[in-house]
């Protein structure tokens, strides 16, 4: 066994190996307007044998009820612990004072719809939670039962509590072993950390103090203002009411949404490589997209134009170059002759599902050569008055409007499309960095997915900040995944960035193959050790 870790540990480190020859570890450090900085920073972990406990990991017990008629589906016939999983909030351990949420979902191949699910703490079945239905949930509509800020734990005292889930009117029932641990044993900045408010003038913006977003206020402050004057700007929308902004002090998602305000990722250890700037740009393009109007704005359209607008996705970058490299990267897998090119109408029905920035690279270039084509005025006149289709299709709303603004078919307009990528002068630059980009962020939401699931941008733990001030609760964003494994992957991971950015693309696929091999090690049960209590 210790030969087993003694390999992975090295197997781990391999990616940061060149960089520490040069004495350096780099750090993202986003509010260094725009640039990033290396700083000495190597953090020493130890790797021990895996001793599992009942404080780290919740138990699962399973005590299965008597099997239902056999008219009800589906059947409790397996273990609840390969049907369904249960993840807590806050992230981590838990304590006394958390107001405890939890989400509960089966595996895929499960109908649950007009499912409920009833839980009780210990034996307390005459205070049961819920019931509550299985709802979608998220981008990805995940099918769950969603307790939001279930279990007020600030009665109670520290120790073991057993939570019993019993589904209906399928019949599972199991039961799940949780430690609170007392509240002294928070770690900073949790204990003193509370939500703060400032105003600039575009925006009002919530934060959690003593975070890096208190450190760096005043800057980001002066960068909303000068982000919000730009997009109003290009997009002949002022900003008649101010722009609610919330600063989180860990990564969700990409490190950005949008919906009636703004949220951002900010921290100094960003392993999901996004610029605050170039974010709350392609955000506030939302924000005032929406202000603007129009009854039905086609998905693609939407992100291909905050896009286009922020000069690019997570970069600034060439946009129709870029597009035209998808032409000549091969699909292995399809054998399609157009490579990793998504075709505009399956892009425009199933646009999240798609390879995201492949799909939001093609939507930008697509809102670029229309723009380019028929000029500003004549791209939102259509844009604005896309209609719904009854068919539900985006793609055939978009059709309807093509042929009415412009008098071209969807099939049509991406000839010319194509026609276009084509004229493109491609170098081998741009399909070495639209490649490795590609497989950089399927690396971070692989990450995600394996050991930062609250993260991942289809099912993201996004949760109202408007009731989290009200009921005083920050732990559900300041507490995140902490373990060895979690540190040494996600710098990892910003080295990995550092590289493609300053275009070292063989260092990129170096360090991005070291990171799959380190989440295949971990995805096949080598055990991790270490302490695990902080950064």
């Amino acid at each position: 066994m210790r030969r087993i870790l003694m390999i992975l540990a090295i197997l781990m480190v391999l990616g940061l190996i060149s960089c520490r020859a040069a004495g350096l570890l780099p750090v993202i450090n986003p509010q260094a307007d725009s640039r990033l900085t290396a700083t000495l920073a190597s953090p020493t972990f130890t790797l021990v044998e895996a001793t599992p406990t009942a404080t780290s990991t919740p138990v699962l017990t399973p005590t299965l009820r008597p099997s239902p008629s056999p008219t009800t589906e589906p059947s409790p016939t397996s273990s609840p612990s390969s049907s369904f999983t249960v993840r807590y909030h806050p992230d981590q351990a838990l304590y006394v004072g958390d107001q405890v949420s939890w989400e509960v979902f089966p595996s895929a191949e499960m109908d649950l719809s007009g499912h409920a699910v009833t839980v009780w703490v210990d034996d307390q079945r005459e205070n049961p939670f819920g019931p509550l239905e299985f709802s979608p949930f998220g981008i990805q509509g995940r099918m769950q039962a969603t307790f939001t800020w279930a279990w007020d734990t600030s009665e109670l005292e520290p120790g073991s509590y057993t939570l019993t889930y019993s589904v209906d009117p399928s019949g599972f029932q199991w039961t799940e072993t949780l430690f609170l641990h007392p509240q002294s044993a928070l770690l900073p900045p949790e204990p003193e950390a509370q939500w703060a408010v400032a105003e600039s003038d575009c925006c009002v913006i919530y934060y959690i103090s003593g975070t890096e977003a208190e450190r760096d206020l005043d800057r980001l402050l002066n960068q909303m203002d000068d982000v919000a004057q730009s997009v109003a700007q290009r997009m002949g929308a002022p900003l008649e009411e101010p722009v609610t902004v919330t600063l989180l002090p860990r990564v969700l998602g990409h490190g950005g949404f949008a919906s009636d305000g703004i949220s951002v990722s900010y921290l100094d250890r960003n392993y999901a490589g996004s610029y605050v700037e170039m974010v709350l740009h392609h955000e506030m393009v939302h924000i005032l997209d929406s202000r603007l109007g129009g009854e039905l704005r086609p998905t693609i359209l939407v992100e291909g134009l905050a896009v286009y607008l922020s000069g690019g996705h997570f970069k600034p970058e060439a946009i129709l170059p870029r597009a035209a490299a998808l032409l000549l990267l091969a699909d292995n897998d399809s054998g399609r002759e157009l490579g990793w090119y998504k075709e505009l109408g399956p892009l425009a029905d199933s646009f999240y599902p798609a390879q995201h920035e492949i799909g939001y690279l093609q939507a930008a270039a697509l809102v670029e050569f229309m723009i380019q084509t028929w000029g500003w005025d004549a791209f939102m006149d259509f844009y604005r008055d896309i209609q719904p289709h009854p068919s539900g299709s985006q793609a055939q709303a978009m059709q309807a409007a093509l042929l009415k603004h412009f008098e071209i078919s969807l099939a049509e307009l991406e000839q010319v499309f194509l026609d276009e990528l084509r004229r493109q002068e491609v170098t081998p630059e741009h399909v070495q960095d639209v490649r490795l980009t590609v497989e950089y962020y399927d690396s971070v939401r692989r990450y995600q997915q394996q050991l930062d699931p609250s993260a991942y941008f289809m099912t993201a733990w996004l949760v109202d900040r408007r009731e989290m001030q009200e009921r005083g609760i920050v732990a559900d964003y300041v507490r995140r995944p902490t373990a060895a494994e979690n540190i040494l992957l996600e710098e990892m991971l910003v080295d990995a960035h550092q590289r493609l950015i300053s275009g070292d693309y063989s260092g990129t696929e170096l360090a991005l193959g070291n990171i799959s091999a380190a989440l295949d090690a971990l995805l096949a049960g080598i055990p991790w050790g270490g302490s695990g209590a902080g950064e």
